[in-house]
């Protein structure tokens, strides 16, 4: 084969690479920071009306408001 060949063929071939690692990466951050804001809860305070949010997996007994500290429930949708 003709040496150009060999170098289209690995300068095209680096290129789908890059290509595909980068899409790889940005696959993967994506995913990490969605699975950040699945895992949090939504809270509306009836007391003050303020909308808040917490990290846990174990709400069912109600979050305080930061607000005024009234025990609110999870929102359902």
């Amino acid at each position: 084969m003709h040496p150009f060949t060999w170098f289209l063929i690995l300068y095209t071939g680096s290129g789908l690479m890059a290509i595909a690692s980068l899409w790889f990466y940005y696959e993967k951050r994506e995913k990490r920071v969605f699975d950040v804001r699945r895992k949090r809860r939504v809270f509306h305070c009836v007391k003050c009306g303020e909308l808040y949010s917490v990290r846990k997996k174990d709400v069912s007994e109600g979050q305080e408001c930061p607000k005024c500290g009234y025990n609110n429930f999870e929102l359902s949708f």
